[in-house]
């Protein structure tokens, strides 16, 4: 596995923490005349823009080989070499109508393997980070998924970005029947801190589809290094080039994983 030294991994946090804080500038600020659309429905702010520019720049200046991969548009990749995967703010809707559920998100990848991921919540100062093979940590302290056995027991988080993308299929089917075999589900809109909701224990369960790349690189890593498991919504490792996600303790994983095959009626 690709070791990632102390150093650098500080630095990377650094980065991360800045980004988060010049985010704060615009959080109780941000006004429609900031807003734009990617989308008929998926919004974007200055804020996006200049946080993800903050960190192409900071993070160039910590590894200059490094390509990078943007949610706002950066590009710089080079095929099967280093770059960073970055999300200068997910969870914008809750931005900009002034709730607190957000977080910058930055992965470091070498080729397609993620090394080094951290989760940033600026609202709470809440920083998730965790490097391959050694762990996940929330504020310095080590992180651990729960223990829940049965679905009937745990807590889930959800979305439903591909309602909004007017995907079909989309989640809602699954979310009908899930919701019967589930203490309950929470639908937080930031897909990166719910994947870090998971791997601290706070959640159980997580899924999603029509998720991207930079929503869930970190929070992958870091879940995993705390324990628990990430695949797409059919068991495999797809997740990212899926675009949907299944995150949870792993203790409840295949349990979830048969509501999905009874959902889209495929064998298993």
């Amino acid at each position: 596995m690709p070791a990632i030294g102390s150093n650098l991994q500080q630095q990377i946090l650094d980065a991360v923490r800045e980004a988060g804080t010049l985010s704060l500038r615009w959080f109780e600020g941000a006004e429609r005349n900031e807003l734009s659309f990617k989308g008929e429905t998926d919004l974007v702010t200055v804020a996006d823009r200049e946080v993800e520019a903050f960190l192409c720049r900071r993070l160039h200046e910590i590894l200059p080989d490094a390509g990078m991969l943007g949610e706002e548009g950066t590009d710089t990749r080079t095929p099967g070499t280093r770059h960073f995967v970055v999300d200068p703010i997910d969870g914008t809707t809750s931005f900009f109508h002034g709730l607190p559920n957000y977080g910058v998100s930055v992965a470091l990848k070498d080729g397609e393997t993620t090394v080094f991921g951290a989760v940033y919540a600026p609202a709470f100062g809440h920083m998730y980070h965790a490097a391959a093979g050694a762990g996940a940590w929330k504020n310095g302290q080590p992180i651990r998924v729960s223990s829940a056995e049965r679905l009937i027991d745990a807590l889930a988080a959800t979305g439903f970005g591909c309602v909004r993308a007017r995907m079909k299929p989309d989640n809602l089917p699954l979310f009908t029947e899930a919701i019967y075999r589930l203490r309950g589900i929470r639908r937080l809109g930031a897909a990166a801190l719910d994947l870090c909701l998971v791997a601290e224990g706070k959640l159980d369960l997580y899924w999603e589809m029509c998720v991207q790349p930079w929503d869930i690189a970190a929070g992958m890593l870091i879940l995993r290094e705390a324990g628990g498991r990430a695949t797409d919504l059919a068991g495999g490792d797809g997740a990212e080039t899926c675009k949907q996600i299944l995150a949870s303790n792993g203790l409840l994983h295949d349990e979830f994983l048969a509501i999905v095959r009874r959902v889209n009626g495929t064998p298993g």
